[in-house]
C-alpha cells in the first residue's frame, strides 16, 4: 500500500527503647506506604494512549464498478489494521461488510444494530463500533434513532422516510487503566438543513446529559463541513471539541469526501469528524490518504486520532 508520505528486651529501659523503635518503625512504614500510594496514584493519572478512527467504508450495494466492494474489501480491512485503532466508528456498513471485516480483523469485536430502513435491506445500514478486544470491554451499549419520535425506535416517525438515521453508542472499561469512556458513532443525512442540525443537537444533548467529567468520543460522517456549518456548530455547542482543531499535530488534507479520487481532486472540507469531551487530550489527527495503485479503500478518507485519556 502506498502511503502519503510495560534480641530479647532486658529491663524497663530496654522495653521502652524497643517500644520507641517500634513506633518509629511504624511511622516509617506508614510514610513509605504513603509515598508508595502517591506513586501509585501518579501512575494511575498518567495519560493513557487511545487510537480512534472514523471511517465511512462505502456501502457494498452501490454501483461502483471497479471501486465496488469486492475489489476493495481487503484494502478496507488492511487500512483499519494498519492504523490499529482501539476503537473505530464505521458508517454505511451492511451485513456482508461486517461479516467480512469481522473475519478479516480477529483482534476486533463490534457493537451495533441495523437502522431498519427498507426492512433492513438495500441501503439500510449499521453504524457499528469496532473495538479491540485486548483494550476495551463494553459495559453497556445501545442505539437511538435521530427522529422526533426517537423513543419509538425504527417504527417511529422519521423526518422524511419511516425510519431515520441512527446513533450507536457504548460505554467501555479500559483494561489497562480501569477508566471508563463513552463512544457515540453516527452517519447524518446528506440533506443539509434543519434535520441535520437537529440531529447534531440531539447528539450534543445526549453527551451533555452524561455525568460531569465523563470521557466522550463521537465519531461520524456528518455530511456537513466542519467549522463552516450550522451542523458543526450544533454538535460543538455543548462542550464537545473537534479533535482536528484540538490536535497538537495534524497530518493529511482537511478534506475527507474523496469520491475515490486523490486529495487534490477531493471535495472541499471535512465532513468526517472525531469529537471529544471531558478529560481527554489530542496528540494528533490524520486524514489517511493511503491507496493501492491508485485505488482508495472508500469514497471517504478515514480519519485517525491519537488521543490521551487523562
Amino acid at each position: 500500500m502506498a502511503s502519503s508520505d510495560r534480641r530479647p528486651p532486658v529491663g524497663g529501659r530496654a522495653l521502652a527503647s524497643v517500644a520507641a523503635a517500634a513506633l518509629a518503625g511504624a511511622a516509617l512504614a506508614v510514610g513509605a506506604a504513603s509515598v508508595s500510594g502517591r506513586q501509585a496514584d501518579t501512575r494511575e493519572l498518567e495519560p493513557a494512549p487511545l487510537g480512534v478512527m472514523t471511517f465511512n467504508i462505502r456501502t457494498s450495494s452501490g454501483n461502483d464498478g471497479d471501486n465496488g466492494w469486492p475489489h476493495r474489501r481487503a484494502l478496507v480491512a488492511e487500512t483499519i489494521a494498519r492504523a490499529a485503532p482501539d476503537v473505530a466508528g464505521l458508517q454505511e456498513a451492511l451485513d456482508e461488510q461486517i461479516r467480512y471485516l469481522t473475519a478479516a480483523l480477529p483482534d476486533y469485536l463490534w457493537l451495533g444494530a441495523d437502522r431498519g430502513l427498507n426492512g433492513g435491506t438495500g441501503l439500510s445500514e449499521y453504524v457499528p463500533i469496532f473495538y479491540r478486544r485486548d483494550t476495551l470491554i463494553p459495559i453497556e451499549s445501545g442505539t437511538f434513532w435521530l427522529s422526533p419520535t426517537a423513543a419509538d425506535g425504527p417504527t417511529g416517525t422519521g423526518w422524511r422516510r419511516n425510519v431515520s438515521r441512527i446513533v450507536t453508542w457504548a460505554r467501555f472499561h479500559h483494561r489497562t487503566t480501569g477508566r471508563r469512556l463513552h463512544v457515540f458513532n453516527t452517519h447524518l443525512t446528506l440533506r443539509r438543513g434543519p434535520r441535520q442540525v437537529a440531529s447534531a443537537a440531539t447528539i450534543a444533548s445526549r453527551v451533555a446529559a452524561l455525568p460531569p467529567g465523563s470521557t466522550v468520543i463521537v465519531t461520524g460522517d456528518f455530511n456537513a463541513i466542519a467549522e463552516a456549518s450550522d451542523t458543526w456548530r450544533a454538535a460543538t455547542a455543548q462542550g464537545l471539541r473537534d479533535a482536528w482543531l484540538a490536535a497538537a499535530e495534524r497530518r493529511g488534507p482537511a478534506r475527507t469526501s474523496s469520491d475515490f479520487r486523490p486529495p487534490e481532486q477531493a471535495n472541499e472540507g471535512r465532513i468526517d469528524w472525531i469529537l471529544v469531551g471531558g478529560p481527554i487530550g489530542v496528540r494528533s489527527v490524520e486524514t489517511v490518504i493511503d491507496h493501492e495503485g491508485g485505488r482508495y479503500p472508500s469514497d471517504h478518507y478515514p480519519v485517525v486520532a491519537r488521543l490521551e485519556l487523562q
